[in-house]
């Protein structure tokens, strides 16, 4: 190993993620400063026959992460720039790009797209996932003519097979051939198969550094939040006002009590409409204050932790509480800072199983009564109480072949809790089970960890698996790339 590497990486490092849950002690960790140290430490790995991942922040709860042997910590690659002509094609002009650096964190890119006069599209719930974490993973925000990650990327840069550079565009990808030739010495690849099997890939065709986002000018979002009780929202559903009302706002989600508290769930609905013109301060309203700021408090969370632990009982009321703090008549405010849903607390201590059905409101039901029942269920005869509501968020069908809403408008139903709360593995178990046996697809950075005990289940719930797999061998001959996680569920 040469000096570069020795000085940019150390040994005996124990890596984990946010909440502790995956822990890996790699032979070495690295800290890249640029490209050209990546494809160093891949060239290196490929000489000592070792596997080679990144990590971001951590955010995952799955092990997508999770390596043994080199681990590269991409933090300090986190600019952004703009990609325009003469790379991108004419007929591509009149959209907005950004050439973005793979550590930047979701929160740091939406600042200093602000600073140009942009912004992303849509985002998840929270914004401290670097940006290629949040991509292979297939993070996703709600809005069912709204894309997720790998719907938002048009481009990928990643360090391949022998450290060499490749960018990966579909088949009608945005940069001009020729004018790429002539001022680029990366390797440009057109093609349909490898660029929507590596867009969420988990990193397994080889390292992103930098991608291409597609983005549009600032925007403005109103929300509105309300409370309805889930009798009144599943007749909604069943009659079709509840799906009309997804097509009618740009934005919208449910949330809803698990617990039946007076006879009925209480739910919290989420309606967002673009606008193209900042709000004076009178129609800029704001969120309940003491929850965006509880939201923030990790020593709040902790005390809810052990209340809930203590006084497990009373877990339903205090949900129902927490739903009608978070009301919100008008709140008006940049995009970036509407979409964020949580708080910083969360990183620590918050992690959850997410499943994604066909945006039918038949599944839809079917789905959150199994919830219902399962969540009375191990209240009634295990005294173990589910400590959150559950979220329900929609998005437009995807074209990455791993994403669970490959082509389909997609209803996604996340099941958070606590970490550490009393039986919360054992919960999170079963709602995977359920889900699963009712056709639900895994969040790829969720707790997922009842798919490696069924892997055939990828085969059925992915109709290009197998293209995926042919794309990875072809990309990752030597296995350098790979990890246990997809070889747990199937892909290898």
């Amino acid at each position: 190993m040469n000096e570069r590497l020795h000085k940019i990486s150390k040994t005996r490092y124990t890596w984990s993620n946010a909440t502790s849950t995956v822990i890996s002690t790699p032979l070495r960790y690295f800290y890249p400063q640029h490209v050209e140290d990546i494809q160093a430490i891949v060239k290196e790995a490929e000489v000592q026959k070792l596997r080679v991942r990144a990590v971001g922040s951590g955010h995952s709860f799955s092990e997508v992460a999770k390596c043994d042997d080199f681990l590269m910590d991409i933090k300090e690659l986190r600019d952004v720039e703009k990609y325009e002509s003469p790379r991108v094609k004419a007929n591509f002009s009149q959209n907005q790009y950004v050439l973005a650096e793979a550590g930047i964190t979701i929160r740091r890119v939406n600042r200093l797209l602000d600073d140009m006069g942009l912004a992303l599209q849509n985002m998840g719930a929270v914004d401290f996932q670097t940006i290629s974490g949040a991509l292979m993973t297939g993070t996703h925000g709600t809005g069912i003519h709204k894309p997720a990650f790998p719907d938002m990327v048009v481009g990928l840069r990643i360090v391949g097979k022998g450290g060499n550079l490749f960018q990966l565009e579909p088949t009608d990808g945005i940069t001009d051939p020729v004018s790429h030739a002539q001022n680029s010495s990366i390797q440009l690849i057109q093609d349909d198969d490898i660029f929507y099997s590596t867009v969420l890939s988990f990193g397994a065709m080889g390292i992103v550094y930098q991608m291409i986002l597609e983005v549009v000018p600032r925007f403005w979002i109103n929300e509105h939040r309300y409370l309805e009780n889930w009798s009144s929202v599943k007749q909604k559903l069943i009659n079709g006002e509840f799906m009309q009302m997804l097509e009618d706002y740009d934005f919208a989600a449910l949330r809803v009590n698990p617990y039946k508290i007076d006879g009925d769930h209480l739910c919290s609905i989420v309606r967002q409409r673009i606008q193209h013109t900042a709000p004076t301060k009178i129609e800029q309203g704001r969120r309940n204050i003491l929850s965006a700021i509880g939201a923030n408090l990790e020593w709040l969370i902790e005390g809810i932790i052990r209340t809930a632990n203590r006084n497990a009982k009373k877990t339903g009321k205090k949900i129902q509480t927490s739903i009608k703090l978070a009301t919100a008549k008008n709140y008006i405010d940049k995009s970036y800072k509407v979409l964020y849903q949580s708080g910083a607390a969360v990183l620590r201590y918050g992690l959850s199983s997410e499943f994604a059905f066909a945006a039918d409101p038949v599944k839809i039901i079917a789905a959150l009564e199994l919830i219902f029942k399962e969540t009375a269920d191990a209240a009634t005869n295990s005294d173990r109480y589910h400590p959150s509501h559950i979220a329900v968020r929609f998005v437009m069908p995807s074209k990455a072949y791993l994403s669970s809403a490959y082509n389909k408008p997609t209803a996604y139903i996340d099941v958070p809790t606590l970490h550490n709360t009393i039986a919360y593995q054992d919960l999170l178990d079963n709602y995977q089970l359920i889900m699963m046996a009712l056709g639900g697809t895994p969040h790829w950075g969720k707790v997922n960890n009842m798919l490696y005990l069924n892997p055939s289940f990828i085969h059925t719930a992915y109709p290009k698996y197998q293209t995926w797999i042919d794309v990875r061998r072809q990309m990752d001959p030597d296995n350098t790339f790979i990890n246990d996680f997809v070889i747990k569920m199937g892909l290898a």
